[in-house]
C-alpha cells in the first residue's frame, strides 16, 4: 500500500495550492505594490528625464531620445550612466499607447517587472518539481517585493535577479526532469529572455547571470548532465547566446540611432563601472580620503584633466588609471576595504548565520539522500545557483557598496537556499519512510 501511495501523482494537487497562492496572495500584493506609486515622493533625478523622453516618444515614436525642438537627442546626453530598462518600457508604453507618462509609472514598471520576475521563477521551480520553493517565491517574494518601492529604477532589481537566474537553474535543474529536446530548448530560449532583459534593466546584476550561466553550463557539460544527441554541440550554441546577451542594451541604441537618424550620445549610454569602483574606495574610512559621493568621481577627474565631460568614455579611463593606481600601490590597503565592507553585508539580513546553518544542513541532508538516489539532482541546481548569486552580490558589496539599496535583490537567493534547504529534508524524510516497503517488495 506504501507504495501505490508514493507512486501516486500529487501534481495536480500542487498545481491547486499553487494557483490559490497566486490568487490569494500573489495578486494582491501586486495590486497593492501598483496602488502605492500613487503615495511615492520624487526620489530619483533621472525619472524627470525619463518622463521627458516618453513625451517626445510619444509624440514622435522615438525611444530612449529627448526632443529638442526639431532635433533628438540620445537620452544619455542629458542622462548618462544609466541602464536603459525603465525608459525603454515608458517610452514604448507613450509610444504605443499614446497615453501620458508621469513618475509614479516607474514604480509601476518597477512593481510589473517584479512579479513578471517571480512568477517566472516560480514556474521554473515548480517544473523542476520543487513544489514547496516554488510557493515560498509566490508568497515569501512578495512580500519581499512590497517592502521597497521608490520613483527610482532599485526597487525593480529583484525582478531582475530573478529573471537572470533562470538560464543557470535551467541549465543544471533541467536535466534531472528528463525533458524532452523541444522541452530543454525551450528552456533555454526563455532563460536567455531573461537574461537579456536582465542586462537591459541592470546591467551589473545581468552580469552575475552570465557568469552564473557559463559556470552552470561548464558543470553541464563536463559531467555530462544532457543526455541527448550532439549535447556538446547545444552546450556551444547556449554558450554563444549567452556572451550574446551581453550586448543586448548596445544593440537597441544602436537600432534607435538608425531607425530615427540619431548620433551616439559623446557619453555613456550604459553603467560604466570605474566611477563605482573609484568612490566605492570610500565607503569606510580609508588611507586615501576618498568618499562615496558622485562629487568625489568628479574631483577626481578634475585634477587630471579638468576639461573631461561627465561620464564620458574620457572621464571613466581617467577613473579606472586612478582606480589600478591605488590597487597596484597600496593592495593591502585595498584588501581591508574589501573586507570590512563584505562584513558588513555579511551582518545584513543576518545572513552569515543563515548561510552557515543552511550550508551545514544541506550537506548533510545531501549525504545522506544519496544512500536513496545518486546522481545530479534540482536541489544541487538551486543551491549552486543561489550561492553563486549570494557571494555575486556580496562582491559587488565588497566592490561597491553594501548598502541593502543594492543588496536586497540577495533576499530572493536566501529565501531559495533556506527553500531547498526545507525540500530535500522533506525527500529525505519520503525517502526514509518508504525505504523498508521497498525493501519487503
Amino acid at each position: 500500500m506504501r507504495e501505490v501511495i508514493a507512486r501516486l501523482d500529487r501534481r495536480p494537487i500542487q498545481v491547486r495550492l499553487l494557483l490559490a497562492a497566486l490568487v490569494l496572495f500573489s495578486f494582491p500584493a501586486f495590486f497593492l505594490s501598483l496602488n502605492k506609486a500613487g503615495k511615492l515622493d520624487h526620489s530619483w533625478s533621472s525619472a524627470t528625464i525619463w518622463v521627458k523622453s516618453a513625451d517626445c516618444a510619444r509624440r514622435t515614436k522615438a525611444i530612449l531620445a529627448i526632443c529638442q525642438g526639431d532635433r533628438l537627442l540620445p537620452i544619455a546626453d542629458v542622462s548618462a550612466g544609466d541602464d536603459p530598462g525603465p525608459p525603454l518600457v515608458l517610452d514604448l508604453y507613450a509610444a504605443l499607447s499614446g497615453a501620458v507618462v508621469t513618475e509614479t509609472d516607474v514604480s509601476k514598471v518597477n512593481t510589473i517587472l517584479n512579479y513578471v520576475g517571480l512568477v517566472s521563477l516560480a514556474g521554473l521551480l515548480f517544473r523542476l518539481r520543487l513544489p514547496f520553493l516554488s510557493f515560498l517565491v509566490l508568497t515569501v517574494g512578495a512580500v519581499i517585493a512590497n517592502k521597497l518601492h521608490s520613483l527610482g529604477p532599485h526597487p525593480g532589481h529583484l525582478g531582475v535577479a530573478c529573471l537572470v537566474a533562470l538560464l543557470p537553474l535551467a541549465i543544471l535543474g533541467a536535466p534531472s526532469t528528463a525533458p524532452s529536446r523541444a522541452s530543454w530548448w525551450l528552456s533555454m530560449i526563455a532563460g536567455l529572455l531573461g537574461l537579456a532583459v536582465g542586462m537591459v534593466f541592470r546591467e551589473a546584476i545581468g552580469l552575475m547571470g552570465v557568469v552564473a550561466a557559463l559556470l552552470a553550463l561548464g558543470v553541464s557539460y563536463f559531467c555530462s548532465l544532457v543526455k541527448m544527441r550532439h549535447a556538446g554541440l547545444a552546450h556551444l550554441v547556449v554558450l554563444v547566446a549567452t556572451v550574446l546577451t551581453i550586448s543586448t542594451p548596445y544593440y537597441i541604441l544602436r537600432a534607435r540611432d538608425a531607425a530615427f537618424d540619431i548620433a551616439p550620445s559623446t557619453r555613456m549610454e550604459q553603467h560604466g563601472a570605474w566611477h563605482n569602483l573609484y568612490i566605492g574606495l570610500g565607503v569606510v574610512e580609508n588611507p586615501f580620503g576618498i568618499v562615496w559621493n558622485d562629487d568625489e568621481g568628479v574631483r577626481a577627474v578634475k585634477e587630471v584633466s579638468p576639461g573631461t565631460l561627465y561620464l564620458s568614455a574620457e572621464y571613466y579611463s581617467i577613473l579606472k588609471r586612478k582606480y589600478f593606481e591605488i590597487v597596484l600601490h597600496h593592495p593591502i590597503e585595498v584588501i581591508t576595504i574589501y573586507l570590512k565592507k563584505v562584513m558588513k553585508a555579511l551582518t545584513t539580513y543576518n545572513m552569515i548565520y543563515l548561510l552557515i546553518i543552511v550550508a551545514g544542513v544541506f550537506a548533510w541532508a545531501r549525504l545522506s539522500l544519496a544512500r536513496y538516489s545518486t546522481g545530479w539532482s534540482s536541489y544541487d541546481a538551486v543551491f549552486s545557483v543561489s550561492a553563486v548569486f549570494v557571494a555575486a552580490f556580496l562582491g559587488q558589496a565588497a566592490l561597491f557598496h553594501y548598502t541593502e539599496l543594492y543588496l536586497f535583490p540577495v533576499k530572493i537567493f536566501l529565501v531559495l537556499l533556506f527553500g531547498v534547504m526545507v525540500e530535500i529534508l522533506l525527500a529525505l524524510a519520503r525517502a526514509g519512510r518508504f525505504e523498508p516497503a521497498s525493501r519487503q517488495a
